[in-house]
């Protein structure tokens, strides 16, 4: 079986420069030459789900690992995304966490603030939208909400940006879906406004280790509205998190195991 090959040629040396001085670029297309570097080539299944001309809210499982950066399954949704859409917008704002968080020592004094200005470019570059990270601790208790007022304004109006979201945050144990931290299915239901789809995918490494990528339907969120908050948050965390299991391997389905198979099974 061939190794898979994920590697950074001199073309992306002026997308390079272009993002550590925050100058706005297109994302698809900064994609498509990251893409080159990948081998073998990523596999897109059904992109014919992809709304070609009306809005969504995308969601899909966070997918990383040593050799491979959440970035390259980042680009070939951008990728596919522009090329599937025929008419504007066709460039997609991902969320992302603002920083990498380190609990102590060098991390914290020295690489934290700079992960905190090299994201801040790379949002600026690509429109991205920058999250804090989402810990336990509460350490950044409220400050979310000056950028989610920002994806908020995204959505808004005849003509939404595309959005795209990772609603875990981080991969899972042996790449298996875990629980979205809390805030996160509150987050997708404002961003849909009550009429805007989430459009579910899914991203593994097929049993050739090609990167994939499957899309599903689109579907609108379903929950009562007189449901105290924290339902409503976990009942939208379900729903999405469900509707990625199911275009994932049965060995990835982790925390909605149980969920996704009687999805299934009721299809």
């Amino acid at each position: 079986m061939t190794t898979p090959s994920y590697r950074y040629s001199l073309r992306l040396l002026i997308p390079f420069l272009r993002a550590l001085g925050g100058v706005r670029s297109s994302m698809s297309a900064d994609s498509a030459l990251l893409l080159r570097g990948a081998h073998p080539a990523p596999r897109v299944l059904t992109p014919e789900n992809i709304p070609a001309g009306s809005p969504f809210i995308l969601t899909v499982n966070h997918y990383d690992r040593p050799g491979l950066g959440a970035w390259w399954a980042v680009a070939v949704i951008a990728t596919t995304i522009a090329a599937r859409r025929t008419r504007e917008p066709r460039e997609i704002h991902f969320a992302m966490a603002r920083e990498w968080w380190y609990p102590r020592g060098f991390g914290k004094l020295v690489k934290q603030p700079l992960t905190r200005w090299f994201f801040g470019q790379i949002g600026k570059t690509y429109g991205m939208i920058l999250l804090p990270p989402a810990l336990d601790s509460g350490e950044f208790r409220g400050q979310a909400t000056f950028a989610i007022r920002g994806a908020l304004a995204l959505t808004r109006g005849e003509n939404p940006a595309l959005i795209g979201i990772a609603p875990e945050g981080q991969t899972g144990a042996g790449f298996c879906l875990r629980q979205p931290p809390s805030g996160a299915g509150l987050f997708l239901l404002l961003l849909t406004h009550d009429r805007i789809p989430i459009l579910p995918a899914g991203i593994f490494e097929d049993d050739d280790r090609a990167l994939t990528l499957r899309f599903g339907a689109p579907f609108d969120l379903r929950v009562p509205r007189d449901l105290p908050r924290d339902e409503r948050d976990a009942q939208v965390a379900r729903q999405v998190m469900i509707a990625i299991g199911r275009l994932l391997p049965e060995k990835m389905w982790g925390a909605y195991r149980a969920e996704v198979r009687a999805a299934l099974e009721l299809h």
